[in-house]
């Protein structure tokens, strides 16, 4: 089945309100997953995967765990990018000042891919961000200049012993000052694959033109979370009818 880009929306923010997201959390969360979609990132898979998780724990949010100048650690604690990923860029975001930029290291988190509509989001305040993460066998780095409306986003071997579950993100006001500061820690092994700016702007393109193709079982999964939110409220009125 096809969906327009705002019934998603709005059915999305209610399914993770119905999964216990507060109003900010679900809103990141809901342009995360659209924006993968809509760019060719398996938003939707992605989406799947994460909810094997979500729909069985109490959202967390991640902690601070160590933290100087220009760089800090947070751990997910097992917890979705969804939940903490626009925690970690505004922690990140706080860190650069003038001619420095800023390192963040997030440990124990899933579902990494969704931070990629986070930097871009972050982007639009003329930030520049290079990411990167281990993703089974490879490398996945993400960059993007200040302003910018996508990203550059890559594929390499992997040389450096990354955790399975973390990702590292360097932000700063351009990136000559991130590849300046941080260039023992951007040195990656053999391209293997680029996915193009072309590419994603053509499949952003043809979803608002034709729609975005949904499996049916997925969209019935995502009104199953809303039914929550519905039941609540109508308990919620019931409880409060002879006040």
């Amino acid at each position: 089945m096809k969906v327009s880009k705002n019934e998603l929306m709005a059915s999305l923010k209610k399914a993770f309100e119905g999964l216990g997201f507060q109003p900010g959390d679900y809103h990141n969360a809901a342009d995360m997953v659209v924006w993968l979609e809509t760019h060719g990132f398996d938003g939707f898979s992605r989406l799947e995967a994460a909810l094997d998780y979500l729909n069985t724990t109490a959202p967390i949010h991640a902690d601070l765990v160590q933290e100087d100048a220009h760089n800090s650690v947070l751990d997910g604690k097992g917890t979705s990018i969804l939940l903490c990923g626009s925690e970690a860029i505004d922690l990140i975001r706080t860190h650069v000042t003038p001619g420095f930029s800023a390192g963040l290291e997030l440990i124990n988190c899933y579902n990494r891919t969704f931070i990629i509509q986070q930097l871009v989001k972050a982007a639009q305040r003329n930030y520049a961000f290079v990411a990167y993460w281990r993703q089974l066998d490879y490398c996945v780095k993400v960059s993007i200049t200040e302003g910018a409306e996508l990203p550059e986003y890559e594929t390499f071997t992997v040389t450096e012993v990354l955790e399975p579950q973390s990702l590292r993100v360097f932000c700063g006001a351009d990136l000559e000052i991130i590849k300046r500061q941080y260039a023992g820690h951007l040195e990656f092994g053999t391209l293997i694959e680029t996915y193009s700016t072309s590419e994603m702007l053509a499949c952003y393109q043809a979803s608002v033109e034709h729609g975005i193709e949904i499996d049916e079982a997925l969209w019935q999964t995502l009104d199953d979370l809303v039914a929550r939110i519905l039941v609540e409220s109508t308990e919620s009125s019931r409880a409060g009818a002879g006040d």
